[in-house]
């Protein structure tokens, strides 16, 4: 005979359950599809708990979404991994899921309150750069280099799969990507980059998060 699960009990257990079961679910399928009552069964609460701790399922989600974030920007208990390394998103495919899912169904904007690693981004290009607020021209470069990292992450199998590529193939062309990232960050060439052409500086400095090493 199995023990049942034990529910959660006060108002901390009951937070984090209903928390954990939005971060779990968006990781799933679009805020959309997911209803109050599927957020209260995962969490094995009453539905009715979402309202009195959050206000709404949105205020509900939002707080998973953020969760998710926090989490990944806080990178790998075990030193494995940091957030601020190229496609680290990889391994948290829970939270590269739930954007994925958010974003297809129009629904980013809903439930995406904080984008920590995209605001230190902004931050350390635009110091970089000289200082100040980060301008149009550093924003557009994080959202490409934004755009190169989730694409990748979220499709690699799919580019592994349908170019066939094995070994060295498949690893020269992430560092393919790596430069086009570097060369986005210091000003460079990207078509040049694209080709595997490294220029730029030769000095070593702090990585940009989410970039890696750039130098």
């Amino acid at each position: 005979m199995t023990s049942e699960v034990a529910r959660p009990r006060g108002a901390d257990e009951v937070r984090v359950a209903l928390t954990d079961a939005a971060a779990r679910l968006l990781g799933q399928r679009s805020p959309g599809r997911i209803s109050g009552r599927d957020l209260a069964r995962e969490a094995g609460v009453n539905y009715g708990l979402i309202h009195h701790y959050f206000g709404s399922k949105q205020a509900l989600l939002q707080e998973g979404l953020a969760s998710l974030a926090g989490s990944f920007a806080a990178g790998d208990p075990d030193g494995r991994w940091s957030s601020t390394e190229q496609f680290s998103v990889r391994h948290r495919p829970d939270y590269l899921h739930a954007l994925a899912f958010a974003s297809l169904a129009g629904q980013i904007g809903e439930v995406a309150t904080i984008h920590p690693v995209a605001e230190a981004s902004l931050a350390d290009v635009a110091r970089r750069r000289g200082g100040g607020e980060p301008d149009r021209g550093v924003r557009a470069d994080v959202g490409l280099g934004i755009v190169f990292q989730l694409g990748y992450c979220l499709f690699e199998d799919l580019i592994v799969e349908s170019l066939e590529l094995e070994g060295d193939e498949r690893t020269a062309v992430e560092e393919r990507l790596r430069l086009v990232l570097r060369a986005i960050l210091f000003n460079l060439d990207a078509g040049r980059a694209a080709r595997g052409i490294r220029d730029g500086p030769a000095v070593s400095v702090r990585p940009v998060s989410g970039s890696g090493e750039p130098d």
